[in-house]
């Protein structure tokens, strides 16, 4: 299966985002730059896409082009056309008026961060120097901004501060921080939240070939929380196992169960997981998350009785600051064995190690 928001047709939710941009498009209005934010997996890149099949698909002169004997309306149409030579080519990314700037990683897995080089990021300048293929507009997109270093991001800036003539430019951000507020300036922004249960539920469903229980639907909508790429993602590289194994390793603290860790183990070393050892900590962030939520009693749901177990005996343990506390830890114990790549089973002992040594430090403060 291709994950990526190019290959998906259906454009599902958002409604009102979809509104504004057919406005401001309706009304000959169009910004030339379109900040997308909002949570990673909700589906900004696959608005994305599919507003530039749309827009790319309008035949100007009402009659066919070189590059498809289709005569197009000169209206947006977010429907997928399986017969039109034009949605192909953005599905496949060889579209003439298409750019896109995106990490190297984001054809397999586009959850995992690597730096957008300035190299790239300067390639749209030489895309807009060209006149268009079919005589249209010229879209960019770039996918995302918190891949951008300092020098790509600058890069950018000098390309949206002299817009090129019948240019259009999607900027994706999963984290407004990463964003300057010089490229936020000259940005129209649109804001994406997370999905509902209903339209969260029907992507994925739409988006897996393997199929899919009841009960796994509900897990997958409850940890993706209305984020559908997310859920997508974890269905595919055991994310739900590796979760339940989370949870059996907090049920059992202080002990640790080493049967657990190697079980834990093989699924992150697994070859069906693209993940690898980042969805170790994207599963352990949700947990603790949601353990947080939990100790302020306004988590809506429980996954299983024995995720709530192994939350009440993680609140019975720690403070909800040490907890945070040791999020940070395992934050930086991941991306060090990332970085130097070292042993994934070591990295899951020496990460419940911590809370080991972080518990019998607060109970020997307690004592005292």
């Amino acid at each position: 299966m291709n994950l990526h928001p190019r290959k998906t047709k259906d454009l599902i939710g958002h409604s009102q985002q979809i509104k504004i941009f057919k406005e401001s498009y309706s009304s000959n209005k169009l910004h030339h730059a379109w900040l997308l934010e909002g949570p990673r997996g909700v589906g900004k890149a696959t608005f994305a896409y599919n507003l530039s099949r749309s827009i790319l698909s309008i035949n100007l002169n009402n009659s066919p082009s070189l590059f498809n004997a289709e005569i197009e309306t000169n209206k947006l149409q977010l429907q997928y056309n399986e017969n039109s030579t034009i949605h192909k080519n953005v599905s496949e990314n060889t579209h003439i008026d298409l750019k896109v700037i995106e990490n190297d990683n984001n054809n397999s897995n586009p959850h995992l961060s690597e730096i957008i080089t300035v190299e790239k990021v300067r390639e749209a300048k030489a895309f807009f120097s060209k006149t268009s293929g079919e005589g249209g507009k010229r879209i960019l997109i770039l996918d995302s901004l918190d891949n951008l270093n300092l020098y790509g991001s600058n890069a950018l800036l000098k390309i949206i501060e002299e817009p090129p003539n019948n240019s259009l430019i999607f900027l994706i951000s999963n984290n407004k921080s990463n964003v300057l507020s010089t490229i936020r300036s000259r940005c129209r922004l649109l804001k994406f939240n997370n999905l509902s249960m209903e339209h969260t539920n029907k992507i994925i469903t739409n988006s897996l070939i393997n199929e899919i229980d009841e009960e796994q639907l509900i897990k997958l909508n409850i940890l993706s929380n209305g984020a559908p790429g997310k859920g997508i993602l974890f269905f595919e590289n055991n994310g739900l196992e590796i979760y339940d194994y989370i949870i059996e390793i907090f049920n059992e603290f202080p002990n640790l169960n080493m049967e657990n860790i190697n079980k834990l183990y093989n699924l992150i070393n697994s070859k069906s997981n693209t993940f690898n050892i980042n969805i170790l900590l994207e599963l352990i962030t949700i947990f603790i998350r949601r353990t947080i939520r939990k100790s302020f009693d306004i988590l809506n749901e429980n996954l299983t009785i024995e995720e709530e177990n192994a939350q009440i005996n993680l609140i019975n343990n720690f403070s909800i600051e040490d907890i945070s506390s040791l999020w940070d830890k395992t934050l930086k114990e991941i991306n060090k064995t990332t970085f130097f790549n070292l042993d994934k089973k070591q990295t899951i002992v020496n990460i419940i190690n911590n809370f080991k040594k972080f518990n019998s430090l607060s109970m020997k403060n307690i004592k005292v």
